[in-house]
């Protein structure tokens, strides 16, 4: 009778079949939302980076121009000339170096907290219109057409652009940020890529 009644008591505290396959279920379901919400963290602090650098950039251009009334060419009218120099992959890279672009960078007064991911260029000039093209291949999707190319991005004095680009997955399509004097945000084409 004893072994009875403990039979049954354990069978009353113990889990059946159903709700062990419902709370291994509802693990699944929470695991498959962490992982989105990782890769949505993972994607943004991917192109972290380079939003924060082209800020500086932009502060340190502004800077620049308060004392000189002009901004500083700091890549010398190439957007594709990217510094720190090297491959673009995703290996960090130095920022610093020697050389007449590095010098400019220097007097622009531009620095990072370390070793970056993505490569930055800076052209400038003082009189209309923009003298330099953008990197091709891109679609620049929910613009009317490439930015630099636009009439609305036309300034009517000294201008600067400012350019970064990245292949954080080496798989040889780059991630492009790019900013102008004109433009109040920054645009960017495959920053999940």
């Amino acid at each position: 009778m004893r072994s009875t009644q403990r039979q049954r008591n354990a069978a009353r505290r113990a889990f059946t079949l159903i709700e062990l396959l419902v709370v291994v279920a509802m693990v699944g379901v929470l695991a498959a939302l962490a992982m989105v919400g990782y890769r949505k963290y993972m994607n943004a602090a991917g192109i972290a980076e380079p939003k924060a650098v082209i800020q500086g950039i932009r502060g340190a251009q502004e800077s620049y121009k308060a004392e000189m009334l002009v901004y500083l060419d700091v890549s010398e009218g190439a957007l594709d000339d990217w510094f720190p120099a090297g491959t673009l992959n995703d290996q960090k890279r130095a920022w610093g170096g020697s050389g007449t672009v590095a010098d400019n960078w220097r007097m622009l007064n531009v620095t990072t907290d370390g070793a970056v991911r993505f490569g930055y260029a800076t052209v400038a000039g003082d009189t209309p219109p923009f003298t330099t093209t953008g990197l091709a291949n891109f679609t620049w999707s929910g613009l009317p057409g490439p930015p630099l190319a636009d009439s609305q991005f036309a300034p009517t004095g000294p201008w600067y652009i400012i350019q970064a680009a990245g292949d954080r997955d080496v798989d040889g399509t780059l991630a492009l940020l790019l900013t102008t004097s004109t433009m109040s945000g920054i645009y960017w084409e495959n920053d999940t890529e």
